[in-house]
């Protein structure tokens, strides 16, 4: 198993990645300095639960995804509810639906 460092800092640099986001730009939304986000990325730094908790606001990640190696381990859910989470109510409601749908027609199957 992969030490838990490596992991958060693979996780880190992904999620910033996905958003198109520098080191900077995290830097400044964390209220980290970019040296700190360097070296968390590059796993050569361990970091307090503050600021862990920063980095996963920052990104808007639930923590739990920065610890997991892969996405497929994250409990579908949890990755479904965090899904909606992210969505207004009038969206939230129009991937119920769709789920739902979806759902029915493979019932038949």
């Amino acid at each position: 198993m992969k030490d838990i460092r490596y992991i958060i800092a693979d996780n880190v640099k992904l999620y910033r990645k996905k958003q198109n986001l520098t080191q900077f730009e995290l830097a400044e939304k964390a209220e980290l300095s970019v040296d700190s986000i360097k070296r968390i990325e590059r796993g050569s730094r361990t970091m307090s639960l503050e600021n862990f908790m920063r980095i996963a606001d920052a990104l808007a990640v639930p923590l739990s995804y920065l610890l997991y190696e892969s996405l497929s381990e994250i409990p579908i859910t949890e990755r479904i509810l965090n899904v909606l989470n992210s969505k207004n109510a009038k969206q939230q409601e129009y991937l119920v639906h769709m789920l739902e749908e979806m759902s029915f027609g493979m019932d038949r199957l």
